[in-house]
């Protein structure tokens, strides 16, 4: 992977330029998790509702966003892999 370029955008907030080829590395690294995190034992999300304390995001949220961020990450790799690139 590479180091992602920091830019401006027009109205000169800064953001992070990564390359469209690793998307798709990204968006499988994160499907991953998300589908860990839906089959997340009752243990684990007491350790994270520990973690993250009262009105922190759940576990079942985090996987939600995760579940929205993935199709768009390979929709813009032009991509539907479901295993990484080597």
């Amino acid at each position: 992977m590479s180091t992602p370029d920091i830019t401006t955008d027009t109205h000169g907030s800064p953001y992070a330029a990564v390359p469209v080829a690793e998307l798709d590395d990204w968006a499988w690294l994160l499907s991953r998790l998300e589908d860990w995190l839906g089959h997340a034992d009752h243990d684990t999300v007491e350790d994270w509702a520990d973690f993250v304390g009262p009105g922190g995001i759940r576990l079942d949220q985090v996987a939600y966003v995760l579940s929205h961020w993935v199709p768009r990450m390979r929709a813009l790799a032009g991509t539907t892999t479901t295993t990484p690139r080597r």
